[in-house]
């Protein structure tokens, strides 16, 4: 959908809390634009289709962002009759299956999107890791209280589940969030947020030294911070990286358009096997249904006034005989 086009559409009204949704216009890879819908009370996103794989490295800046805004509101939970906002039918909870594991959604029963939590959306992209015990405790030394990073709700130190909307106590991983927002390195991102492939679960990812176990929220060697429970600190924390993202968008260098020109030249043998696929298909069907009838021949002597005649007396008889 367009930019215009998505002006000129009202709001989608949520289908939990029944209020106006925020839409959302971002900017997608090789420069489609992406629409999505977000309930700031209920900290829930809309999805039509697939778009959440189609954010660029800013437009998910934007979106932690927005995320991060939405904490100034009041949480309204999560009824059991929420509904679709495009049909006002059922939802149902889907399992997906993501490079980072299992993932979860309400969709609509038609078929017509899904709503995610806000939890929900960066678990699904791999940025959060459930706290362990020795998480809580030094949260509950260094803060005083461990908050949800969905709806921001105070969870108690044996909460198996926020109290407040339901989700599964988890950290946000800053280091892999900066690697989410910019996955081609078009910039040289800062030490802090350098995560090496080399690095194991129990090394910092920004100076590489040796982690007690558990202790994964912050580097005793460098201090730097690992993880976090609250999407507006580590909105806060990457947000020095969104002007050289945006620039690097605008305007990658010619290393980035190379790489994206291998990464293309190596997925097209995969795209002609679904064009062969979609062909074969496409004739099977076709020689099911009996021969085509090509009716060019038919109406190529005719004038185009004439043409256009028959044409609409062609619908018009369907429209009449088969309605």
């Amino acid at each position: 959908m367009s930019a215009a086009a998505a002006t000129a559409e009202p709001p989608l009204v949520c289908g939990n809390c029944r209020q106006p949704m925020q839409r959302l216009a971002l900017a997608g890879h090789y420069g489609h634009g992406v629409d999505l819908d977000l309930c700031r009370g209920c900290d829930l996103i809309w999805f039509d289709g697939s778009e959440t794989a189609q954010l660029s490295g800013p437009a998910l800046l934007d979106v932690i962002g927005h995320m991060a805004a939405a904490r100034a509101l009041p949480h309204e939970l999560l009824r059991p009759d929420a509904r679709c906002p495009r049909c006002d039918g059922a939802l149902r909870v889907v399992h997906n299956q993501s490079r980072w594991g299992r993932s979860s959604q309400l969709q609509c029963v038609r078929r017509h999107g899904a709503y995610q939590s806000f939890a929900q959306f960066l678990e699904e992209k791999g940025l959060l890791r459930p706290m362990s015990l020795i998480d809580r405790a030094k949260l509950l030394r260094d803060r005083g209280r461990i908050d949800c990073i969905n709806c921001g709700g105070e969870i108690g130190k044996g909460d198996e589940r926020c109290p407040w909307c339901r989700s599964i106590p988890s950290l946000l991983d800053v280091a892999r969030l900066a690697r989410a927002l910019d996955p081609l390195d078009t910039i040289e991102p800062p030490a802090v947020y350098g995560a090496a492939a080399r690095q194991g679960a129990l090394h910092c990812a920004a100076c590489g030294a040796a982690l007690p176990e558990g202790e994964t929220i912050s580097c005793s060697q460098c201090g730097a911070t690992l993880a976090i429970t609250s999407l507006a600190d580590a909105n806060a924390k990457v947000q020095a990286l969104a002007p050289a993202l945006r620039a690097a968008a605008e305007r990658p260098s010619p290393e980035v358009v190379k790489r994206r020109l291998d990464a293309l030249d190596q997925d097209l043998p995969r795209r002609r096997e679904w064009a062969a696929a979609m062909q074969a298909e496409a004739d099977e069907r076709r020689g099911r249904g009996g021969r085509e009838v090509d009716w060019a021949p038919l109406l190529s002597g005719i004038r185009t006034p004439i043409r256009v005649v028959l044409v609409v007396l062609a619908v018009w008889f369907v429209w009449r005989f088969w309605r």
